[in-house]
């Protein structure tokens, strides 16, 4: 019986680190994913900045355009509208700059949240294979169990 105990409870140990690596591999997927998503969001609030700005310029010069085609110049009133609006657009560009940082941060904070379950499902895994290693060794009568492997 003690050896089979001893059998069993290295096969035991054997399933626990394996199950300990296999969620560790998942989070450390996990942690890629969300690492590329954050990388993501930064390229995506890149992008909506260039075609908010982008956008938005024309539409600043159209109104140039048309004040210049009635005879109004740029001075005075007109050019602090101009500096006026020029500022909320950068503003707005500020915005989604700010938003797409602020969605990236959540997602970098989750692939270190998932690194640490990887860390943590590896000693686990170890530590329950410990545990179940003494266990079985505790519940084995070596008296017997030298007795049974000489013959």
């Amino acid at each position: 019986m003690g050896a089979l105990t001893l059998i069993g409870g290295v096969l035991s140990a054997v399933a626990a680190i394996s199950a300990g690596r296999a969620q560790a591999n998942a989070a450390e997927f996990n942690a890629e994913m969300a690492q590329q998503q954050a990388e993501r969001e930064r390229q995506i609030a890149e992008r909506e900045v260039k075609d908010h700005r982008r956008r938005n310029s024309r539409l600043l010069a159209t109104s140039r355009a048309r004040r210049a085609g009635s005879g109004v110049t740029s001075q005075g009133s007109p050019l602090l509208v101009d500096e006026a609006t020029a500022a909320e657009i950068e503003l707005g560009a500020q915005d989604i700059l700010s938003s797409g940082a602020s969605k990236a941060y959540g997602y970098r904070q989750e692939a270190a949240l998932s690194r640490a379950r990887a860390s943590g499902a590896r000693t686990g895994g170890l530590l329950n294979a410990g545990g179940t290693l003494l266990t079985a060794a505790s519940g084995t009568d070596y008296d017997n169990f030298f007795k049974f492997s000489e013959g």
